[in-house]
């Protein structure tokens, strides 16, 4: 996309190939924020910006080109995007040659010898976000994690974590995600067999609600497993039907709602969007993403730039005769220079590569009552969690309010019997006794649900010479269930309902 301060925005926005091309969270960002500042007039009031969007196929790069010349020739003072790398690297080519900024707000790789001096980023650089998340992990005290990416980007994205072994005591498992597919159960699979509990997934948010929906099937969604997600777009996703399930979630957001302007915006942006997701999706509709909210930051900071050099002319510029753009140097100074309190914080580039290097990041993380900010991670001042710990001595079994527990156990008369009945009978209906009607009684007290299945081997519990444990002690290790009822005396006591997870009760 490109801008005219005089009269006309352009865009070059990427489609995706269907039944029905589906419009970009860029493109309607950038539609949004161009008629918000013609309707404030407080930043540009002498000037009114109009558009004109121009689509391309996401992989064709011949296309975005040509497209980025015709927009040149009109007489332009920047171009947005597009964001697809192929397509944005010969952008930036035309770019540079011409002397004309180019302004991005998706993660790209930016080398150490990069010469793109015509260039400017507003998503947050890739090594600041890799410390963001080792530090997370340090606070944590994880001595072991998985780390899984989607795609070899993810690599560079986690260098600073992948690197971390021979520097700190953690070792890390590294793991890619199934190509061409969202079905990721296989690799789940594979990582609950491993006992993997701590796990880093660098993905879309996309990709992560996909991967929520298969873990829940797969039973991985339990206050054993703490899942860390690096998209800054957690927030975007239903988590509703997990806020229960105790496990522990964990990301980041730069979107910075705390702020009453930014949160009005959010809110206009989401009334104006009321559209359903795709069923199945596992999406919030109308929420403005992290994409969405830097390309608003993207008008504005060149809006703002363009506050210093009100005497600047645009002129048509043909990309056969290699001419360059007179003003473009001091232009792309000025955005460099810049900076604004957008949807997602300050806003400040380095002077050099063009790239956000200093910017604050939330940390969320999944309770009962929703998706919390429980700290705030800065350049300048590393990782704060400011969460209020949980008093000591506080009763444990308020957390196993409406919780459901997987209890496994053995029969034995009259304590745990399967009832006699002329009709078939299935799930907690099977059983009576007294340790079933105990169980009852306390989940009725302190809200839980239950679901009660027999150990295979029917067996309590014992461990062999080497070292393996069999029974209903293996269910509980290897997370199969939560609790056992069972009648066998403990400690002189008659009967237990251990949950070793969590508690133990007893009676």
């Amino acid at each position: 996309m490109a801008m005219n301060f005089k009269s006309l925005s352009w865009g070059i926005f990427e489609q995706t190939d269907g039944p029905v091309a589906l419009v970009s969270s860029e493109e309607l960002a950038f539609k949004f924020a161009v008629n918000n500042i013609n309707r404030n007039r407080t930043l540009l009031p002498n000037t009114t910006l109009t558009y004109d969007i121009q689509r391309i196929n996401i992989y064709d790069s011949f296309e975005a080109s040509r497209k980025a010349c015709d927009q040149l020739s009109l007489g332009v003072v920047a171009i947005f995007g597009p964001s697809h790398s192929s397509s944005s690297n010969a952008v930036q080519s035309i770019c540079n040659a011409l002397e004309v900024p180019h302004i991005q707000v998706r993660w790209k790789h930016h080398p150490m010898d990069n010469r793109d001096t015509f260039y400017a980023n507003l998503y947050p650089d890739y090594s600041s976000l890799s410390y963001a998340i080792l530090d997370l992990v340090q606070f944590l005290k994880w001595k072991t994690a998985t780390v899984v990416y989607d795609d070899s980007t993810g690599l560079i994205r986690l260098q600073e974590l992948i690197m971390a072994p021979s520097r700190y005591n953690i070792r890390l498992k590294i793991r890619q995600l199934p190509l061409d597919t969202t079905d990721t159960r296989p690799l789940l699979k594979e990582m609950k067999r491993s006992r993997e509990f701590r796990i880093i997934f660098d993905c879309s948010h996309l990709m992560a609600a996909q991967i929520l929906k298969q873990a829940q099937m797969m039973g991985m969604m339990t206050e054993y497993y703490h899942y860390i997600f690096t998209t800054l777009d957690l927030m975007a996703i239903n988590l509703e039907p997990y806020r229960f399930c105790g496990v522990n979630m964990t990301g980041f957001r730069i979107l910075n709602v705390d702020n009453p302007q930014v949160a009005s915006i959010v809110e206009k942006w989401s009334l104006e969007r009321q559209i359903p997701p795709k069923p199945d999706s596992g999406l919030l509709e109308g929420i403005m993403t992290t994409d969405a909210a830097l390309t608003y930051d993207a008008v504005h900071i060149v809006s703002v730039s363009y506050q210093y050099a009100p005497q600047m002319t645009v002129n048509s510029l043909q990309c056969h005769r290699h001419k360059p753009w007179r003003f473009g140097g001091r232009f792309m100074s000025f955005i460099k220079e810049s900076h604004w309190d957008g949807l997602t914080g300050r806003l400040c580039f380095n002077k050099t590569t063009g790239l956000r290097t200093d910017f604050d990041l939330d940390i969320v993380s999944l309770k009962e009552d929703g998706l919390q900010k429980v700290g705030k991670w800065s350049t300048s001042g590393g990782l704060n969690i400011t969460e209020v710990p949980r008093q000591n001595g506080m009763n444990i079994t308020d957390s196993l309010s409406n919780r459901t527990l997987v209890i496994t156990t053995i029969l034995e008369e009259p304590y745990i019997m399967l009832k006699k009945s002329d009709k078939a009978l299935i799930g907690n209906d099977r059983f009576e006794g007294f340790c079933i009607d105990l169980l009852k009684e306390m989940a009725s007290i302190l809200g839980f649900s239950y679901e009660i299945h027999l150990v295979p081997d029917g067996k309590y519990g014992f461990q062999d010479d080497k070292g393996q444990w069999n029974g209903m002690i293996r269910e509980l290790m290897e997370h199969v269930s939560k609790a056992f009822l069972m009648q066998k005396c403990w400690a002189a006591n008659d009967m237990i309902l251990a949950c070793f997870s969590m508690f133990f009760v007893t009676i």
